[in-house]
């Protein structure tokens, strides 16, 4: 072996042997502050209540900060690199009870988060750019400061070199705690941190004293002090928007966990809190008249652009978050549409049988698991009962709802994920209507071209997920699917909805055999009903003499309330629609 190569060789055994020893101290140091924990956890918790049900902590070999809590799973993680890296033992107190904090009150659930984003993303429309973490842990760290944890609090953020890269909006925030806690002036942001803090605002120190002096009475409001933080900080922005900084680093805890759709739809509709924080900020001068307009904004699509994706222009989760807020306007509306009768064979149950994984789970009999299983054991081996035909061939009317719905989704109203389209949310109360008198429905969105959904459907999610899809552009009906439809369906016929505008005349006068069609399907089915926006008389008339029920919509804004009426034009007082 040459000279050249046992070298090498020893330089990576020697290597080897460091990275071991690396891991076997950082191992020593997890299995240490693990242990630590049991000493600290109970007293940590009591700093917020006296009882708390929360999972152990876990402690990682490294981590993206000191601690961390996942609001979906309420996780709590601490991170051994960061904790043993700067000496930090003694303060897992103060580091816990931070983020039990989280869990407990700021910002406590994810539906919460998701308001204050939207709000911030208003005040603020920064990509990429969040100081929610920051202004959540300076409520925490205050209420902890006062139950005697400020010292171990300022050890945890003086134990990093702050210099001149570490973002503005964070070392203003320390600032902060240098005037909440007393501390002498640049002990937590360091000279480096001072001399970028005064070069932005040399009056910086006297705001820390101001936002430590107020904050916290503004509370309980929470939405209010968000505000007031927020107004104060953006004088710190200007540096890190030039140079893109906004990573607090691992000395700012991270709280996890995105808020899911339902979280995001609610956050969609402005509180009372909300609206109360904004009208506190405008008659205390907090923000610029421009700001207070963007706040007051509370149309679905202002209140839009704070969604996640929506600044970047990917828009990943819109689609469904938009959907479910969507499904919620949709059920405010509680349509019930009386289903069609259609005969299908009478029915009776037979005796209880083993349920199965992969059974459908409607078919579970909770009433024989009980009383023959018990809860305990029912709830792992819960019993099934079938039906079968009490004679075969006997019918008996069953109720089974269809709609087959034809959705305008031309240029002439807005994309649905962007601003309230009124006719989507119409064409879902609809659907839901059906659904919810145990029917199926599926739909059709047409512009120049069309989309179907054309799966008879139960489910609301996928058809309100569908409706959001938005062509734009011209009106063309499709009366070539619509032909395709009666034939196909025979003695099974929907009832058909058209939602749209005024361009359904046009498309019947360019259409030769558009009498024809409408007429076919106006009499093949229990209904075809034109839901028109603006309806012209004349039109009205002719497409009634084609057997057709129209329904004029006065008003874009009133196809939802009239969507909810729509059971009285379906179903007359004198009789129901029959196959």
């Amino acid at each position: 072996m040459s000279e050249a190569t046992s070298a090498a060789a020893a330089a990576a055994a020697a290597e080897r042997a460091e990275r071991a020893e690396r891991a076997a101290r950082a191992e020593a140091a997890r299995a240490s502050i693990d242990a630590a924990i049991d000493d600290h956890w109970d007293a940590a918790r009591a700093h917020w209540a006296r009882s708390l049900q929360l999972g152990r902590p876990v402690v990682e070999l490294e981590g993206p900060a000191i601690a961390r809590i996942d609001l979906r799973d309420r996780q709590v993680f601490v991170s051994a690199a960061h904790v043993a890296g700067h000496g930090l033992e003694t303060c897992l107190e103060a580091i816990l009870a931070h983020e039990v904090g989280h869990h407990v009150k700021f910002p406590r659930s994810l539906g919460t988060l998701a308001r204050m984003r939207i709000l911030e993303k208003q005040l603020i429309p920064l990509e990429h750019f969040s100081a929610l973490n920051l202004f959540t842990d300076l409520l925490i760290n205050e209420h902890l400061g006062r139950r005697g944890l400020q010292t171990q609090l300022g050890r945890v953020y003086g134990s990093a070199d702050h210099t001149a890269q570490t973002p503005a909006t964070f070392l203003f925030t320390l600032a902060i705690y240098e005037e909440l806690w007393q501390l002498p002036p640049a002990s937590l942001v360091g000279p480096e941190g001072h001399e970028k803090l005064h070069g932005i605002y040399d009056g910086y120190r006297a705001e820390a004293h101001l936002v430590a002096q107020d904050l916290y009475r503004l509370g309980p409001n929470v939405f209010t002090q968000l505000i007031f933080y927020l107004s104060v900080l953006s004088r710190y922005l200007i540096q890190e928007v030039e140079e893109n900084q906004h990573d607090h680093g691992g000395h700012s805890c991270q709280c996890a966990g995105e808020p899911d759709a339902d979280d995001w739809a609610s956050a969609l509709t402005p509180g009372a809190l909300e609206d109360e924080a904004i009208e506190r900020a405008a008659r205390e001068g907090w923000l610029a008249p421009d700001q207070i307009r963007r706040l007051r904004d509370k149309s679905l699509g202002a209140r839009a652009a704070g969604l996640p994706g929506n600044l970047d222009g990917t828009g990943d989760q819109v689609t469904e978050i938009m959907a479910n807020w969507y499904r919620r306007q949709a059920e405010r509306y509680l349509l019930r549409p009386p289903p069609q009768r259609r005969l299908g064979e009478a029915i009776v149950p037979t005796t209880h049988e083993a349920w199965e994984p992969g059974d459908p789970i409607g078919t579970i009999d909770w009433g024989a698991t009980l009383r023959e299983r018990g809860p305990r054991f029912g709830a792992a081996r819960p019993v099934r009962r079938e039906t079968v035909a009490d004679h075969e061939g006997l019918e008996v009317e069953l109720w089974q709802p269809r709609s087959e719905i034809y959705l305008d989704v031309s240029g002439s109203m807005p994309d649905p994920r962007e601003a309230e389209n009124a006719m989507t949310l119409a064409a879902i109360i609809l659907a839901l209507g059906t659904l919810r008198a145990g029917g199926a429905a599926r739909a059709l969105l047409y512009s120049h071209t069309y989309t179907k959904s054309w799966r008879w459907c139960r489910s609301l999610r996928e058809l309100s997920g569908f409706m959001l899809k938005y062509v734009g552009g011209g009106t063309e009906f499709p009366f070539d699917v619509l032909s395709e439809s009666v034939e196909a369906c025979r003695d099974k016929q929907p009832i058909r909805l058209v939602l749209t505008d005024r361009d359904f005349d046009f498309n019947v006068g360019k259409q030769p055999d558009a009498e024809s069609v409408l007429r076919h399907a106006s009499e093949a089915g229990p209904g075809f009903i034109l839901v028109q926006a603006m309806a012209d008389p004349m039109n009205v008339k002719q497409y009634r003499s084609w057997g057709m029920r129209v329904v004029d919509v006065p008003r874009l804004n009133d196809f939802p309330a009239v969507a909810a009426q729509l059971a009285h034009a379906l179903f007359p007082e004198e009789g129901r629609p029959t196959p």
